[in-house]
């Protein structure tokens, strides 16, 4: 997997050369990160991604609940399920530490 800057480097270098589209970069991207989570996605770059999960480019999973949106490479589920667990699985600490961590004290 690669890393996003790495991956922007090498998907603008395609683009500059003429060899992909920008809608096509936005897939390549994250076909070379494995996986990424969206929280924001403007709607010319969700309508491309989506594009590629119905030709089986991408894969997608809905946000649910505390885990987020993420489009990943096709054999990089386990991954993108992975990631996403992690994250709600921070998500619920901190909001646990808001309500049970801080000091509270009665007047």
């Amino acid at each position: 997997m690669m890393s996003m800057e790495n991956a922007l480097t090498v998907a603008q270098d395609k683009m500059d050369q003429g060899l992909m589209s920008l809608n096509q970069a936005n897939v390549y991207i994250i076909q070379l990160m494995g996986v990424r989570i969206i929280h924001k996605l403007d709607r010319v770059t969700r309508n491309a991604l989506n594009v590629a999960v119905k030709a089986g480019e991408l894969g997608h999973l809905k946000k649910d609940g505390l885990k987020p949106e993420a489009y990943f490479h096709k054999n990089s589920k386990w991954r993108a399920i992975e990631v996403r667990n992690e994250l709600a699985s921070d998500a619920i600490n901190n909001i646990k530490n808001v309500f049970c961590g801080a000091n509270i004290t009665e007047r």
